[in-house]
């Protein structure tokens, strides 16, 4: 179910966006789900993470599973013609100033996102590169990935400090990596990384999400929750579903609004009809 957007919003130039139909996800990705979890030997855990860096693919890039210590693992790609790895860039540092720009992403399942007082400064920092003014700054944002809707503060970190090798991250023409955890308790909720590399007319956007991992204080991999009885095969599913669905839009609008936006030095600011 779509929010309402605010009379404010509705003059925002690209607040059509957010009535257009949703686009229909590859049925290729929705049939790779087809025969349930895979077998969790076979998709790539967190501490193997610097597989996904790795040339080729692996041997699950669409699935999901459920592993034996109730944690979960969901894995997507998603192909995205027209877009390149600085439009990704771009989109992580400027989507997180509007609520509007979180809600055009997936209309039905996305209600609302701030960065964080703390870190606004930094974000809109035009000394940095693109890549330095999002890590280690956290989203705060509402939407539904399979839980139903809820918030989550998305903390972001550089390939370096999210444990990749240094010699593989090149292999990368970019990469989103977070650590998510609950406002209101604190804890640990899931961990995510795009990996994203260029191909002929776009780019292929890797994704992985790895359900009740994070990190120690060293920095070590570990379990930070799993609800009783572990991770059911259904919320994973549409973990997978919503990533499929959300990436997909986004392929669609992101260069229109990257041409539109990208010489807008000022992140706070809309354009109006």
């Amino acid at each position: 179910m779509r929010p309402e957007i605010t009379e404010q919003e509705k003059k925002v130039d690209y607040s059509d966006l957010f009535f257009k139909p949703l686009p229909e996800v590859d049925p290729k990705l929705v049939e790779a789900l087809g025969n349930g979890p895979c077998d969790p030997s076979k998709i790539t855990q967190l501490k193997d993470r610097n597989d996904i860096l790795k040339q080729g693919y692996l041997e699950i890039e669409n699935g999901y599973a459920v592993l034996p210590d109730g944690t979960g693992v969901v894995a997507t790609k998603v192909e995205m013609p027209g877009v390149t790895p600085e439009m990704i860039d771009w989109w992580f540092c400027w989507h997180g100033m509007k609520d509007l720009r979180y809600k055009i992403w997936c209309p039905t399942q996305h209600y609302a996102i701030h960065v964080h007082e703390k870190d606004y400064v930094h974000r809109m920092d035009q000394s940095l590169s693109l890549k330095e003014r999002n890590w280690g700054t956290t989203d705060v944002v509402h939407e539904d990935v399979g839980f139903g809707p809820q918030e989550m503060h998305l903390n972001f970190k550089s390939p370096e400090d999210y444990g990749y090798d240094p010699t593989l991250i090149p292999n990368a023409d970019a990469i989103i990596s977070a650590v998510v955890t609950d406002p209101k308790s604190g804890h640990g909720m899931v961990t995510f990384s795009h990996c994203i590399r260029r191909i002929p007319g776009g780019i292929e956007y890797r994704s992985h999400y790895w359900q009740g991992m994070g990190f120690d204080e060293n920095g070590k991999e570990t379990v930070v929750g799993t609800p009783p009885g572990g991770f059911q095969p259904e919320v994973l599913r549409d973990t997978a579903l919503h990533s499929f669905l959300e990436y997909t839009n986004l392929g669609q609008i992101l260069p229109g609004l990257y041409e539109k936006y990208k010489d807008v030095k000022d992140f706070s600011k809309d354009l109006l009809k």
